[in-house]
């Protein structure tokens, strides 16, 4: 069987660039890993003394735990040749199920998965649109959710790219789906950010993304305007003032935490587009959030990939921070952009371990009619490769986003064409 001698040469491309120039490891992140924590095993034959002894003695109920997984991809940048791909002629509808299909499974495994939805749902009436104004058919948002989607990010700048129509008729449109979608909000008496409950733990998933602010009270996102009046419909920070940046977070923090929160995740649009690392505000943000309690952040917005590292908080705690994942889907490549590290991506997956009796006894949970609650802790933290395969065979264009790993062991199989099809076309 002939083997895709391109795919292999961009494969290795790209795994030269995740495992050098980039910082990533293929199974976990960079840094000083957390210990895998060990159950506690009863000790055989030792002997207490003291009142809370004998055998009318209460047995101390050992620590339960629950293991949750956290998936996130990067940016999914819908340009017109992407959704050129999805258009059926003979339905006159949009489909784009196909280009996600051999990632669906990488997502469906986790407890909960993030997208970063840099495109607004503007509708048909406006007119689909490209680069620099965005505006996508409605369906993109069925193929996420069928692929294992949970929770769209929509503080990024493009969410004002068919205006305050269309930044609210892209709220409406993402929860008519039955997804949640993060850093916006409908009314200022929403929340900005999404509480689910996974296996009783409650998680907390806030968005931020960077606006400027202008003159008249309003903000500058991407250059448009969103209007004074409504900035509270979206939670963004300044990129040219830590201090700023660092007290509306913790603020929104704060407010996640005092809602139940036990695990908090923050996905942060920032950073210098196309630059492959992260810049000192970037590096300064995540640690002022790592020491604010943060236990994971994801970062989108250069359009390649950037450093995954964990963190230290002053009391210990390690934190896993991805600083870029890239563009999971777009048309941004070498052909387009001259850059051929725009067509990478990854699938960021964080597993943490959370006790859930951590006391002998309900009174001790309890202190100012707060739960006091033990931190989670970073089982495992790891960044899987992704690649955008674009073919363009008569006159249609496709597009699949293809992991890496995956692929790249397929080769030796004898079905690998019929597994691949495209892959191998010409």
């Amino acid at each position: 069987m002939k083997k895709n001698q391109s795919f292999l040469v961009i494969a290795i491309v790209l795994g030269i660039g995740l495992l050098l120039g980039l910082g990533f490891a293929w199974a976990g992140l960079t840094g000083s890993a957390p210990k895998q924590p060990s159950l506690p095993q009863a000790e055989a034959g030792r002997q207490e003394t003291g009142p809370e002894t004998g055998p009318n003695a209460p047995t101390p109920s050992e620590p339960e735990y629950v293991d949750i997984t956290i998936a996130s991809v990067g940016d999914i940048l819908i340009h017109n040749t992407l959704y050129f791909a999805a258009y059926d002629a003979a339905t006159q509808a949009y489909d784009f199920n196909d280009q996600f299909k051999y990632v669906k499974k990488l997502l469906k495994e986790a407890d909960l998965t993030i997208a970063n939805l840099e495109t607004s749902l503007g509708g048909p009436e406006v007119g689909y649109s490209s680069y620099p104004k965005f505006n996508t058919p409605d369906t993109i948002v069925d193929a996420l959710k069928d692929s294992g989607v949970d929770i769209l990010t929509a503080a990024n700048n493009h969410r004002m790219d068919t205006g305050l129509a269309g930044f609210f008729r892209t709220i409406d449109v993402v929860r008519a789906k039955g997804l949640d979608i993060v850093g916006v909000r409908a009314d200022e008496a929403e929340k900005t950010y999404a509480l689910k409950e996974i296996k009783g733990v409650k998680v907390a998933v806030l968005n931020f993304g960077y606006a400027y602010p202008l003159a008249d009270g309003g903000l500058s996102i991407n250059g448009l305007p969103l209007p004074a009046e409504k900035t509270k419909l979206m939670d963004t920070f300044n990129p040219q003032d830590i201090g700023q940046a660092t007290d509306v977070l913790a603020r929104r923090i704060a407010e996640a935490q005092n809602d139940g929160a036990e695990i908090l995740i923050v996905c942060l649009h920032w950073g210098d587009e196309y630059h492959r690392l992260p810049n000192n505000f970037q590096k300064e943000l995540a640690q002022n959030l790592v020491e604010l309690g943060v236990d994971a952040i994801f970062g989108g917005h250069p359009h390649v990939l950037q450093p995954a590292v964990y963190l230290s908080s002053a009391e210990g705690r390690q934190v896993p921070v991805f600083y870029s994942q890239g563009n999971f889907i777009s048309d941004q490549r070498q052909e387009t952009v001259n850059n051929i590290y725009t067509e990478q991506g990854i699938v960021a997956k964080v597993t943490f371990r959370v006790e859930i009796n951590n006391s002998k006894n309900q009174e001790e949970l309890i202190k100012n009619n707060e739960i006091i609650s033990k931190k989670p802790m970073v089982l495992n933290a790891e960044a899987i490769p992704t690649w955008v395969n674009k073919k363009i065979i008569a006159n249609k264009f496709y597009y699949e986003v293809i992991p890496v790993e995956q692929a790249l062991a397929a080769q030796a199989d004898p079905d690998f064409s019929e597994k691949y099809p495209l892959l191998n076309a010409a």
